[in-house]
């Protein structure tokens, strides 16, 4: 039975955002917000950005409107949406059932409702969207045009833990710390530009020491009333995942747990300064200098004064500029009917038996 909903509670319905790196949390903190009755932290795609330009101007869906964007929705999609996303013909006919009250705004409010947390609960109860998607932070303008009265939530990890947690996940295709202390450097300034009061700042560290207080915050800041059982992670991701098996092929639900490991065991802070015994002295001095004013805008205490000129470093910061924030503006500018190629493309590849 698909869901009906009424205009005026889906225009009440707030959108937010986290803006991140890798590694820095962010699975643990959407978990988190997903056990509260009234947020829903999605799965990270972009349709809402990208899908923007072609849909963002119909006053009056059809039927054919509603099955060319569950198409190009899908098709988009980069995560696997069997595990993550409601099944597609109960999408379709969910926007069908409402298909008379749509406008941009509210057919990505209804896509988000659909993500797989809403599965375990009331969707009629949902207040808060608040999405994660890494690309975001370099999108930032586009996104606050978009979302003009959203709120982001910067989680941040020291950049030195942050590198050595990418380093070992093999995340990026450059591993060497300059790149990735680039990479961090790079985000983190374009978040910092936010205005106070349009952001708050959790640090990885905070949410694993002293969760409660972090999540209060959250909270607040989202003017929503704090649950305690936001705090109760332990087995909720596992469990989640085993109820999907019949879906998934085994490999892969191996694979996405072993890499999810961190939020399938209790909170414990052994991962909090880490780099200590991966970080040579020179990495470190040389990292810290890169990114001291970001370092200390979080309030990380112990980052002495140093100088931040380094020629070999320069090489990095030029080559983590070309990976992130210029290809990914190259890309966004691509007409959709372009980047929809591309997806196929990538997707009849993936296809091909090796």
């Amino acid at each position: 039975m698909s869901t009906v909903y009424d205009a005026k509670s889906l225009d009440e319905i707030s959108i937010h955002f986290i803006l991140c790196t890798e590694r820095t949390g962010s699975s643990l903190l959407c978990l988190m917000l997903n056990l509260h009755p009234e947020i829903i932290s999605p799965s990270e795609e972009p349709f809402a950005l990208y899908l923007h330009p072609k849909y963002h101007k119909i006053v009056a869906w059809t039927e054919e409107d509603i099955a060319s964007y569950v198409n190009d929705f899908f098709l988009l999609a980069e995560k696997n949406m069997d595990l993550y996303f409601t099944q597609r013909a109960i999408f379709h006919a969910e926007l069908l059932a409402n298909k008379d009250l749509l406008t941009y705004e509210r057919i990505v409010k209804i896509s988000y409702l659909n993500f797989y947390e809403s599965d375990q609960k009331n969707k009629s109860s949902v207040r808060v969207i608040v999405d994660k998607q890494i690309k975001y932070v370099y999108h930032l303008e586009a996104i606050q045009h978009l979302f003009p009265s959203a709120k982001f939530l910067l989680l941040v990890r020291d950049v030195r833990d942050n590198i050595v947690s990418k380093s070992i996940r093999k995340l990026n295709w450059n591993k060497h710390p300059f790149f990735l202390a680039s990479i961090w450097k790079g985000a983190y300034s374009r978040m910092l530009v936010l205005p106070e009061n349009k952001r708050l700042i959790i640090k990885f560290e905070d949410l694993i020491r002293s969760n409660e207080t972090a999540l209060q915050k959250i909270c607040t800041f989202l003017s929503l009333e704090y649950d305690s059982k936001m705090k109760e992670t332990n087995g909720v991701f596992e469990n989640y995942v085993r109820s999907q098996k019949e879906k998934l092929d085994p490999a892969f639900t191996e694979k996405l747990l072993a890499f999810h490991s961190g939020i399938r065991s209790p909170l414990d802070s052994k991962k909090i300064g880490q780099y200590k015994a991966f970080l040579s002295q020179k990495e470190q001095s040389i990292i810290e200098g890169q990114c001291q004013n970001q370092l200390k805008s979080f309030s990380y205490e112990d980052i002495a004064e140093k100088k931040s000129s380094s020629i070999r470093f320069s090489a990095y910061q030029f080559l983590a500029f070309l990976y992130r924030p210029f290809l990914l503006k190259l890309y966004l500018q691509l007409p959709l009917g372009l980047k929809l190629k591309l997806k196929k493309g990538r997707n009849r590849r993936k296809s091909i038996p090796v």
